[in-house]
């Protein structure tokens, strides 16, 4: 089986070392470990022309060699190379090696120039830059050029120009714009609702179960999140798939008393903590069910205090053997959501004296809760907490 993966700089100076050295086609491939068809095309790709001015002082005509429309392409190991009159083909490693880079370069920029214009576009810059010439002036002498003045500045900023920007004379007289202020969260939210408060009242209400919730994201583009909540008297976890932003949070409290009943949601949630997040800024919703019932209290953690709720961090880490980071979650369902959940509350934590989540919670509340939040018992050698659980 070949290696489909993006050609090196030290395969390619293989790739031109046994050309030199007359390997066939099959012996590079068998060297390198990639496919023929992959070495031709990357010859063929990268293939330089040496024009060879021999013919005028043999006075002879330039012979035309056709050598290079097929393997090796090159002329380095050639028996006529001396004594040809026609143009020579070169393979070098590090000038394709560059150029590839270029081109990949170009490609995931988004860049809607291939590296030949790109490059043409880029000299003549530099020459006019270096003569102390505006992009401006540049472009109107130069209408030829395939890209704006505005699409030059933004190349010269992203650096994927060469000219330095010091050298652009009202550039460096600009201060950077300024970006558009966020408006801020409504500092009100939290009156009544911070750590204090809520040490208060679990000091107020001894032996009422307590809870902390937070979110679990993937990737920052993605439109999904996963809603978690945290039991920590029974380290119980429970889970849901919502779209980002306050909207999803609350839609994910409601679905959790859709599953329950309104009676035992406030026996299992009767106190909520939570952090400053933006996807809580709306605590009325969250406390409050759409008939305007109180179901919960929501408190905040102090800002960047994120020990103030360590129960839920640990059940994250947990959580994240599943669901690493920097992995989408935009195709993950509630169902394969499920059934980790289910396998992490079968997980014998230390914390918890080595009982599981789904012991305690069925020995306080009894199995039909947990049928409820569709959480099922798993055996013990049966546990899988990788991301292979919900492929």
């Amino acid at each position: 089986m070949y290696d489909f993966k993006h050609l090196t700089l030290e395969q390619r100076m293989d790739i031109q070392l046994g050309l030199k050295e007359s390997l066939s086609l099959k012996a590079l491939s068998e060297k390198i470990n990639k496919s023929p068809r992959t070495i031709s095309n990357e010859i063929k790709t990268h293939l330089e022309r040496k024009e060879n001015n021999k013919f005028m002082f043999t006075q002879t005509q330039k012979h035309v060699c056709h050598q290079h429309l097929r393997y090796p392409y090159v002329c380095d190991a050639c028996p006529f190379k001396a004594q040809c009159t026609s143009d020579r083909y070169t393979y070098d490693a590090k000038t394709a090696d560059k150029a590839y880079h270029m081109t990949l370069t170009v490609s995931r920029r988004a860049i809607h120039l291939d590296a030949h214009r790109l490059a043409q576009v880029d000299d003549v810059l530099k020459q006019g830059i270096e003569l102390g010439q505006s992009p401006a002036h540049i472009k109107a002498s130069h209408p030829e050029l395939p890209i704006t003045e505005r699409t030059i500045y933004r190349y010269l900023n992203q650096r994927i120009l060469s000219p330095e920007l010091y050298k652009l004379r009202n550039k460096v007289k600009m201060k950077p714009r300024r970006k558009k202020r966020e408006e801020p969260l409504d500092k009100g939210i939290y009156l009544g609702r911070t750590f204090y408060d809520y040490l208060a009242f679990i000091h107020q209400y001894p032996g009422m179960l307590t809870t902390q919730m937070d979110t679990v994201i993937g990737l920052i583009s993605d439109r999904k999140m996963i809603l978690t909540l945290v039991v920590i008297e029974l380290h119980l976890l429970v889970a849901f798939v919502v779209n980002k932003g306050a909207g999803g949070a609350i839609r994910g409290i409601q679905q959790l008393e859709t599953s329950l009943g309104l009676d035992d949601f406030k026996r299992m949630f009767p106190v909520i903590l939570t952090d400053r997040g933006t996807e809580f800024s709306n605590p009325d919703d969250i406390e409050k069910n759409i008939r305007g019932i109180q179901r919960t209290h929501l408190y905040y953690c102090d800002p960047l205090a994120s020990y103030q709720k360590g129960a839920i961090e640990s059940i994250h880490r947990v959580l994240r053997y599943v669901f690493p980071k920097g992995k989408s979650l935009d195709s993950l369902t509630q169902f394969k959501l499920d059934i980790a959940i289910s396998n992490i509350n079968s997980y014998r934590l230390r914390s918890n004296q080595f009982k599981t989540a789904y012991e305690l919670t069925s020995i306080m509340f009894g199995e039909g809760v947990l049928k409820k939040l569709k959480i099922e018992v798993i055996d013990p050698d049966s546990i899988h907490l990788t991301p292979n659980l919900v492929r």
